[in-house]
């Protein structure tokens, strides 16, 4: 707990300064129901919609939030771990509604928000209560673009339509604006050329996606979806993927991300919960 409370005096500090940096926490996969779920299937059991372990670390993260005062926090995706149990989805909306509303609260859709058909994603379990499965904000100098990549990944026809939208808001106002894309499923997650798996965008589809990242001078991406931690560069660009707030699978902890932005500079660390 040391740790944490010192890295926190840290960026508070750092946000009282006037020449403040750009402080972004990424919350990924809260996916209230996983463990339940997890449990019912190991034990074979009936299901039980506990939600006790997401609330606990949600609202932990929450806490942490409000503590250090980002200026966005931004959700990869997951929020619920069955897109029609209204349950998970108020309950999630109950904890994160108190975040400090001086905060901008961002969305995208994981796997487990929307519903997934053969060649097709339907969002509207998302959108019906985010309106828009995709996100744009620009402020002091930081562009901050989030992404439906179930579209990407499920071969969605409507991905060719989200393409041309990022083509679009990935153009800078300035050289010296700096550029994130968040996204749900991680492009890869240690090398571009790795093979294809359950949890990646596919190989097939990286490329072109890298060579706008290229061409629009987009500084660094982030992702969940793995419910672990993992790390890779493409041609000089960070490529994060950030575990779950909640349910693990792996040795990493609960954590969020907190990605600082000074004087051009980005740099993240992982902060357990």
């Amino acid at each position: 707990m040391r740790k944490i409370v010192l890295f926190l005096s840290v960026v508070l500090s750092l946000v009282g300064c006037a020449d403040r940096p750009y402080v972004i926490v990424q919350i990924a996969d809260a996916q209230l129901g996983f463990t339940a779920a997890d449990k019912s299937k190991k034990e074979g059991t009936e299901y039980v919609n506990d939600l006790t372990y997401e609330i606990d670390c949600l609202t932990k993260a929450v806490m942490l939030v409000n503590e250090m005062k980002p200026d966005a926090v931004i959700f990869t995706g997951d929020q619920v771990h069955r897109y029609y149990n209204d349950e998970q989805w108020d309950t999630f909306a109950d904890v994160i509604s108190a975040i400090d509303p001086s905060i901008n609260v961002l969305h995208i859709p994981g796997n487990h928000d929307v519903i997934i058909g053969e060649g097709a994603v339907d969002s509207s379990p998302f959108t019906e209560r985010y309106v828009e499965d995709r996100f744009v904000l620009c402020e002091r100098g930081v562009r901050l673009v989030g992404i439906n990549s179930n579209l990407i990944k499920y071969d969605d026809p409507e991905e060719e339509s989200q393409y041309g939208w990022l083509t679009d808001v990935l153009n800078k106002e300035d050289e010296d604006e700096v550029t994130l894309v968040f996204s749900h499923h991680p492009f890869f997650l240690e090398e571009v050329d790795e093979e294809d798996g359950y949890f990646q965008i596919q190989k097939s589809k990286r490329q072109r996606y890298f060579d706008l990242c290229q061409e629009k001078d987009v500084d660094a991406l982030y992702a969940g979806h793995l419910h672990n931690n993992s790390s890779g560069e493409y041609s000089g660009i960070p490529v994060r993927t950030t575990t779950s707030v909640a349910f693990q699978i792996g040795d990493a902890q609960p954590s969020i991300r907190v990605i600082t932005i000074a004087d051009g500079t980005i740099s993240d660390q992982l902060l357990n919960i």
